[in-house]
């Protein structure tokens, strides 16, 4: 059975012996394409994953791939893309909203200038609210 392993750690471990993956192939028991796969797909059997700790002298639980920390940084992403297009949303239907004012009479050349001026003020804070609680929570997660 496949499992994901923490291929980033593997060929940090590696690197820091100054092994070549056809040494670790060799020290761990395992073929040299073994050792490719796993530090490019980061899936290995448990009988990689054991000789791979072994061979490394850790745990075999080191070598897991946390994935709720990558689910959680997806899902800051997936906030971050999110609350910026809401804001642009509104940043443009409040643009169209004033602009038709404007254009019916409704409002002057004065006041839609402060209006424009205010909502482009209004977007910047927001995007920049954006911006700061994703990375505080991008920094939290990592």
């Amino acid at each position: 059975m496949e499992q994901m392993i923490n291929k980033d750690l593997v060929k940090k471990l590696r690197n820091e012996r100054s092994w070549s993956q056809d040494q670790l192939a060799t020290i761990s028991g395992l073929s040299i394409r073994t050792i490719q796969r796993i530090e490019s797909e980061g899936t290995s059997s448990l009988e990689s994953k054991r000789a791979l700790a072994a061979a490394f002298d850790i745990n075999v639980s080191n070598l897991d791939i946390n994935t709720t920390a990558a689910g959680t940084l997806a899902s800051i992403h997936r906030g971050r893309k999110f609350g910026l297009a809401g804001a642009t949303l509104g940043l443009l239907s409040a643009y169209i909203g004033i602009s038709i004012s404007f254009a019916s009479g409704h409002i002057t050349s004065g006041e839609a200038g402060i209006y424009y001026g205010g909502l482009g003020a209004f977007y910047g804070i927001c995007c920049a609210v954006i911006a700061v609680l994703s990375n505080r929570y991008h920094t939290n997660a990592a």
